[in-house]
């Protein structure tokens, strides 16, 4: 279903964006500076990169892009378009998340025929700009208010003058007032984010409740699109430091399948922007329903498309938040702060090179010894794991999760010479897991959590990241992949 507010919020940006999208007739060209809807007012302009300016005014008008101390000259084509290329800037380190920098204006001038037309963008920051799509727990803002935040006080302390979200007419600044238009999810990944790589953030959001991939695809063999057409292509070539993808949820019952058009997704996203291999990081599925405990092989409900997202992890400069800890029954976990920060912290240790800033750890290799399996995880596990539970109510659901180190690792299972699977006992040695079971003395492959709702005592870093579900096996080839 799609909800009331996120037609608002992508309908409105189609609308504004339609002016200037190249797939949409365009008005008669005049003098005056016609830009694309990143173009406004408390814009953030993307910094270490030859940044790109375009729009349209009449055919042959010499157009000048002045900032900050630079100026560049192009000319309008035979439809009136043009393109300027301003030199890369870097932004000037922010002193606090409440720092107010000052902000500087863009000026286009149009000259054609003696005539003259001029346009000012104001109130401009150099920072880094991130794209967040994807379906509904994407989409869901703020709004007002507070047993879902945390702090619950995140709307009133909201005072960030160098956080921006692109809305359908424009650009807010984020303020307790606008706070409550802000995305969620996307809301929480900037305020941590900020908080340590103390730059200026702009977020453009696109997201569509109930939306397929498919819809967001724009490369062979897949058809161009209807939300990469409508809500993308306005803003392509706009300036960012990466993206972050949100959506699943429609395709869960494609599992497997979801990992070619993901691929897809992240390849022609890069392909038309022209930026190179642009970070990408993505959350994998969040539980929903209920996992029983009679099926040690897992494989049940969302298992496979978690799979999927890690298969993509393959893709270059790629990373990914985990989020088995936090789900519901229902389709929309209400905690998006844990989802929020766990992207920020995959982003500030990949992106930003904050290796002190652990991520969710993932499974790298396994070994059989005996009777038994050692599994090895990513560097984010180098420091130690332990078993813990996180509450599942808010707001304590938005805690930590508390160390039980005495708690069998749920949702730990091993399989036998003859193809059986058997729940398993798991025994944490530092950065490792070392997995058996009674009964079961030649192993060959171990899984975690690799069902759908894997709520309880799980497996983390010390720095309270979970670890990713994972199979030492691939996905169970016995079974029919979902069509």
């Amino acid at each position: 279903m799609t909800h009331p507010y996120i037609l608002t919020v992508t309908s409105a940006l189609a609308s504004v964006c339609m002016a200037v999208s190249p797939s949409r007739a365009e008005p008669a060209p005049t003098l005056e500076p016609v830009m694309p809807l990143p173009f406004q007012d408390n814009a953030v302009l993307q910094q270490n990169m030859e940044l790109p300016v375009w729009g349209q005014s009449l055919p042959g008008a010499e157009v000048m892009v002045s900032f900050d101390g630079q100026s560049k000259t192009v000319t309008a084509d035979a439809e009136g378009k043009w393109r300027a290329l301003l030199d890369p800037m870097t932004a000037v380190p922010l002193k606090s998340v409440n720092d107010a920098p000052a902000g500087k204006i863009l000026t286009v001038v149009c000259e054609k025929d003696g005539k003259q037309a001029r346009k000012e963008i104001r109130n401009l920051l150099v920072g880094d700009v991130w794209l967040c799509a994807g379906q509904s727990n994407m989409a869901g803002r703020m709004k007002t208010g507070t047993s879902r935040h945390h702090p619950e006080d995140s709307i009133q302390k909201a005072d960030y003058p160098a956080l921006r979200l692109l809305g359908g007419e424009g650009w807010l600044v984020c303020s307790p007032e606008t706070a409550p238009a802000f995305n969620k999810v996307a809301f929480f990944f900037a305020r941590r984010l900020q908080q340590d790589a103390l730059v200026p953030v702009g977020l453009m959001v696109t997201a569509v409740g109930g939306s397929k991939i498919e819809s967001w695809l724009n490369q062979p063999p897949h058809p161009v699109g209807k939300h990469y057409q409508e809500l993308l292509e306005p803003l392509v070539g706009y300036g960012i430091r990466g993206a972050i993808w949100y959506q699943g949820e429609s395709n869960e019952k494609g599992g497997r399948d979801y990992h070619p058009k993901l691929k897809s997704l992240i390849e022609g996203w890069r392909k038309s922007w022209g930026q190179g291999s642009f970070p990408v990081h993505f959350v994998q599925l969040p539980g929903i329903r209920e996992s029983g405990s009679d099926n040690p092989a897992g494989g049940d409900g969302r298992a496979e498309i978690r799979q999927a997202y890690v298969d993509t992890l393959a893709v270059e400069d790629t990373g990914m938040a985990v989020t088995i800890d936090v789900g519901t029954k229902g389709e929309h976990p209400p905690n998006k702060y844990d989802t929020g920060v766990r992207l920020a912290r995959s982003v500030l240790n990949k992106v930003y090179g904050l290796e002190s800033i652990s991520a969710c750890p993932l499974y790298k290799s396994h070994e059989v010894e005996g009777n038994t399996i050692r599994v090895s995880f990513s560097k984010n596990a180098d420091n130690g794991l332990m078993i813990a539970k996180k509450a599942e109510a808010l707001p304590d659901g938005f805690l930590p999760p508390v160390p039980t180190p005495d708690a069998k690792l749920q949702w730990l299972s091993i399989r036998d010479a003859s193809g059986q699977w058997h729940w398993a006992d798991g025994k944490i040695e530092g950065s490792e897991l070392v997995v058996s079971a009674d009964g079961v003395e030649k192993p060959d492959a171990v899984r975690y959590a690799y069902t759908t709702q894997p709520l309880g005592h799980l497996l983390y870093n010390i720095d309270g990241m979970p670890v990713g579900p994972f199979t030492t096996c691939g996905y169970d080839d016995a079974v029919e992949p979902p069509r």
